[in-house]
């Protein structure tokens, strides 16, 4: 074997254990990133688990306030007095629960407001119309469910579009969630808000959210917001009438 064969199989060995060694740390860094993603996905189960716990306490109470109305609504069919106006505010407030429900627990928001609007003729409470009215003006709302996997993918858009070309190359093959990343974060405190009625905190995180891939987003959550809101303004005035 002659000097020239040395050099050539001493550079192939080189160039072998070269790829070698950046093939094991390519595997050693997928395996990190699939480590962080998962770990990852249960800090977001839990949170989900805990918001689900919370949710499931007030669903509870409204379903009580639910059977004591039926149960009244029969005492008074008892005594002669099951008028009209009592069914239809019995249906009401099932129609609005069924439309909160959705916006916080379904896939879809279960729209009512057609079959809502004729029932509140004759209650003839302007608070309750003017509620109507701005959920009527809505032309798409999305539940909370829809806002959070939408919010992912406004997180990757920004996180890809500010990536290197190597984490860009490495994105198209497997997804990297940071655990960390601080936008994240602000969806579990607007989450966290959602489930205590606190727009005015709302409001203040969503000002940290200045990226221009937001916006689309921020118009939704506004929908959702006025969704809730009004929602909640014609279950408290139904409340009223029952009570």
């Amino acid at each position: 074997m002659n000097d020239t064969q040395q050099k050539y199989i001493g550079w192939f060995l080189i160039v072998l254990l070269f790829t070698g060694y950046v093939t094991i740390n390519n595997i050693i860094f997928l395996k990190i990133i699939q480590q962080e993603s998962e770990n990852n996905i249960n800090v977001l189960t839990e949170k989900i688990d805990e918001f689900r716990m919370s949710f499931e306490v007030n669903q509870s109470r409204v379903e009580k306030k639910i059977f004591d109305l039926k149960r009244g609504l029969h005492t008074q069919c008892e005594q002669g007095d099951g008028s009209s106006r009592h069914k239809n505010l019995a249906r009401l407030l099932l129609l609005v629960v069924k439309m909160k429900n959705s916006l916080l627990r379904e896939a879809k928001f279960d729209n009512h407001i057609n079959s809502i609007k004729p029932l509140i003729s004759e209650l003839d409470d302007p608070e309750i119309e003017n509620a109507v009215s701005e959920l009527e003006s809505l032309k798409e709302v999305d539940t909370l469910r829809e806002l959070k996997l939408s919010f992912e993918k406004t997180i990757a858009v920004i996180n890809y579009n500010k990536s290197t070309l190597s984490k860009k190359i490495i994105s198209n093959w497997i997804r990297i969630q940071d655990k960390n990343d601080p936008l994240r974060a602000k969806f579990a405190e607007i989450e966290e808000s959602i489930n205590d009625n606190d727009w005015q905190n709302i409001t203040v995180t969503v000002s940290n959210l200045t990226h221009s891939e937001f916006k689309p987003w921020l118009n939704k959550l506004n929908g959702f917001i006025v969704a809730s809101k009004n929602i909640s303004t014609i279950y408290h005035h139904l409340l009223q009438y029952i009570s």
